[in-house]
């Protein structure tokens, strides 16, 4: 996919068909130009624009979560391919960005809490909406100057159902859940591990884990989780539970030293959960305690 930044009118006469340039217009608006080259797959734009309904969801997901898509343009190449232009807003700063322009000791703790409420009311709209993002990090979040989250680069996004096979090598290895190092299968729960790898990097201002490996990733993990019960090991793998060490799970202060004991909590306990089944999802974290307005939780 390639990526370039230009400058389009705010407003226009008709709309963008074919190949046929913008016409030239004082700018109001910076905004980026996405090209999908060699768009050969059905996958999730595909099945976006096939119909109404779906064109309809692509349409609101846009307008609730993420940067807001200005214009599309389908060209078609051969039979089997397609080129698709998507114009979208530009907005000039990623997650990782912000963080690392935010001066020592970091972000304020009431900052953190407001930037992973929208991240996860976000997050809430997808998976109600039966969609797991699969890339979460803090690269494809990008904060806008007034402080407001959007969520970006649904390349890897997916329409599931419970029959679908979903494929095992996705999302960055840093903020790769463990059921997906072990190819098992999986669904929502490994867009809230990401989350939780993302809400510790905010204090930490970097990556929580760092393997080289799928096998080193998972060592990583349970240095910090501990090894999970045996009765909790997929049974669809062929990394045995016996090829790691027993270890037992450590405070979350030896990670994460600024964070609190109730955001300690909410991470350890309800985001980084081995088992997927029992981790906490993007609904039930947004109303957990810790990310209550305080106002509101003393009123």
């Amino acid at each position: 996919m390639g990526s370039v930044t230009c400058r389009v009118p705010a407003q226009r006469e008709g709309s963008w068909k074919g190949n046929a340039p913008l016409r030239a217009r004082p700018c109001k608006e910076t905004q980026e130009l996405r090209t999908l080259l060699a768009f050969v797959s059905r996958d999730i734009v595909a099945r976006h624009v096939s119909g109404k309904g779906e064109a309809d969801r692509a349409e609101l997901c846009c307008k609730k979560l993420g940067a807001r898509l200005m214009d599309v343009c389908a060209t078609t190449r051969t039979e089997r391919e397609t080129k698709v232009t998507l114009v979208f807003e530009h907005v000039d700063q990623d997650l990782k960005t912000y963080l690392d322009k935010a001066p020592a000791p970091g972000l304020p703790v009431e900052k953190i809490k407001d930037l992973m409420r929208q991240f996860l009311s976000g997050l809430d709209f997808l998976h109600s909406n039966c969609i797991v993002h699969r890339d979460l990090k803090p690269e494809n979040i990008l904060v806008t100057s007034g402080g407001q989250v959007k969520l970006a680069d649904f390349g890897l996004a997916r329409i599931y159902s419970c029959q679908m096979a979903l494929t095992p090598v996705v999302v960055t290895l840093w903020y790769r859940a463990p059921e997906v190092l072990l190819q098992s299968t999986y669904a929502t729960p490994v867009d809230m591990w990401s989350v939780g790898c993302i809400f510790a990097e905010m204090f930490r201002r970097k990556p929580l884990f760092c393997g080289n490996s799928e096998a080193d990733q998972l060592g990583k993990i349970f240095d910090m989780i501990g090894l999970p019960a045996e009765d909790d090991w997929p049974l669809d793998v062929a990394l045995p539970h016996c090829a790691f060490t027993a270890r037992s799970p450590q405070p979350v202060e030896l990670f994460v030293p600024e964070m609190e004991k109730l955001g300690a909590q909410l991470l350890l306990q309800e985001m980084l959960t081995f088992n997927p089944y029992q981790r906490i999802s993007a609904f039930n974290a947004l109303h957990h305690l810790y990310l209550q307005d305080k106002s509101l939780v003393e009123g």
